[in-house]
Order: structure tokens, then sequence, then C-alpha cells
């Protein structure tokens, strides 16, 4: 028999969804077995693209949306961050995403990734491992990262052109990094420590 033993909290920002660990579902299948998952269990089918990327150092991606192969259409992207920290601009809000947190960017939201330097100090007060670890699941086939100068929320995909640019995640240092939310029981937190001056 299973039980049940935490439902899941999600975290909406700019039509997009944030489940960290503490505020996924969990569920005991078998005696001291414990499956911790980050969305519902809907349909039984797999389409799309899933895999891994791995940020070093202050990697980044530009500011993008993603398009279905025949381009009519914004497609949902998930990101689960599994090792460490990394930056997160979704719809022009910066967030500090921790490890075991699930990022469902809704489609048309414009999105860009940093990763950070080893040994950078986080808000939560951990340091920053040397490479940050992301599981990325698309729902359908994507053309790839089209590219957009703006925050601004896209509703149909002849908006992309009239919005494309290069836009990179802006640098950072570790006080704008403090500063910055994370992500915590499904809820906003900051700063956890005082910085010696």
């Amino acid at each position: 028999m299973t039980n049940s033993t935490h439902s899941i909290i999600y975290l909406e920002l700019n039509d997009s969804l944030f489940v960290d660990e503490e505020a996924a579902g969990r569920e005991e299948p078998f005696e001291a077995f414990t499956m911790t998952y980050f969305s519902d269990r809907v349909g039984s089918g797999f389409t799309g693209q899933f895999g891994v990327n791995r940020f070093t150092k202050s990697d980044g991606l530009m500011r993008h949306v993603h398009l279905s192969v025949d381009g009519k259409r914004f497609v949902r992207e998930r990101i689960l961050i599994l090792e460490s920290a990394i930056l997160l601009d979704v719809g022009g809000k910066q967030l500090v995403i921790m490890p075991n947190t699930l990022c469902d960017i809704g489609p048309g939201v414009p999105h860009m990734w940093r990763g950070l330097p080893a040994g950078m100090l986080l808000p939560n007060g951990t340091r920053h491992s040397s490479e940050s670890v992301m599981v990325f699941f698309y729902q359908e086939e994507v053309q790839g990262f089209e590219r957009v100068g703006g925050p601004e929320i896209l509703t149909v995909p002849e908006e992309v052109a009239s919005h494309a640019g290069d836009m990179p995640f802006p640098s950072v240092t570790e006080n704008d990094v403090l500063d910055m939310p994370f992500i915590r029981n499904g809820q906003l937190q900051y700063r956890e420590i005082a910085i010696a001056q």
C-alpha cells in the first residue's frame, strides 16, 4: 500500500512553477523507501527532449524562449537542478536556484541561466561547488534557443522576431547573489547569514 506523506507545494512566478525538495511530494510505496516527486503523475507517454547540462564557473545562456519544431507554438521547459546552485532570470525576476529544485518554465517566458564560480557564498549560507548540474526536459522536440532581448512574456510565436536580441545574464558579484531570493518550502526566502564588513 502506498502511503502519501506530503503533497506538492508549488511556487508560481511569471507563469512558471517551482518546487524545491522540501516542497516536493513524497510517497512510501515500500517500507523504508520514500519517493520524492516534483510533479503530479499525468499521462503515460514520453515525448520531447530530456538530458543534462553542466555549468562551470560563470557559464551562461542568453535570454531565450523555446519554439516547437514547426515554429507554431511555445514549448514548456522543465529543469531540475541536481548539484550546487545556478542563477535564473525568469521573466525579469532573478533567483538563486538551489539543488534539488524543479523549474517549470512557462511557454513564451523569456529566461536565462548563469553558473557561479566555485566557493561563492550563497544566500542560504552554503558555498557553491565547482559545477551545477541541471536535468532538462522539453514536452516536445524544440527548434532550439530563440534569443530575445527583453523579459516580457510572449503570447504568440510571431512576437519572437520583434523581440529578438542578445541579452546575457549580467555579471554578478557575491553580494549581488547574496541579495537574490532562493526557494525553500515553496516560498521565496532571502539571505540567512550576516556578512562581516
